[in-house]
């Protein structure tokens, strides 16, 4: 089986903290791969150098097949990712956010985004600041999931839902799977996550 993700003995030193400390992971293709670990255990940190916004300080790393320190930016093309606050231009219309984003990626991104909108039952004419913490995690999936990347990492994406919303957006991610895409889901409540992953690894 191949792997998405592969990491070698990395590891990540702040001042005065061992983020990471000889982490060694395989993340098969076309799974879903949930990382658990407290607040703090360094998860949010794995994934920035994962996506290249960080070097680690040691070890290796490939994702897609890529290096992110060499190969940052063609990773971040194949790679959607959501975090537990997403950053949405709160002025903008849910239609108009998916349409400005659609001049980033292919002629197929913005039929993929509503029809993804359209199935979240998100109204397209609202503007995100009025949209509810559940709707706004809807929005940025969608924003996420239209390119169809590869690999979708999904950093707390659940924090602060509500139990059914919860439940609808996790079960999405096998759908995911299912067509042969990777799913990467860092969460620190193992019950949200055993349901739907196919393997666990624990930080």
């Amino acid at each position: 089986m191949t792997s998405c993700i592969s990491i070698r003995g990395l590891v990540m030193l702040f001042r005065g903290c061992d983020a990471l400390n000889g982490i060694n992971l395989d993340v098969p293709s076309g799974s879903v791969f949930a990382l658990l670990g407290e607040n703090g255990a360094g998860k949010t940190t794995l994934i920035r150098i994962l996506t290249g916004f960080l070097r680690p300080s040691a070890g290796s790393c490939t994702v897609c097949g890529l290096d992110p320190a060499s190969d940052a930016l063609e990773i971040r093309r194949r790679v959607g990712y959501v975090s537990d606050s997403p950053a949405l231009y709160d002025w903008m219309k849910v239609g108009e956010i998916g349409w400005f984003a659609s001049s980033f990626f292919d002629d197929a991104f913005l039929d993929r985004y509503r029809e993804l909108i359209a199935r979240y039952e998100l109204p397209e004419s609202r503007k995100i600041k009025h949209l509810s913490k559940g709707q706004r995690a809807k929005v940025a999936l969608a924003l996420a999931v239209a390119p169809d990347p590869e690999l979708l990492i999904l950093d707390e994406p659940t924090s602060g839902l509500d139990p059914l919303v919860r439940r609808e957006f996790l079960e999405s991610m096998v759908d995911r799977a299912a067509t042969g895409r990777t799913v990467l889901l860092s969460s620190h409540q193992i019950s949200e996550v055993e349901r739907v992953a196919d393997r666990v690894a624990i930080l």
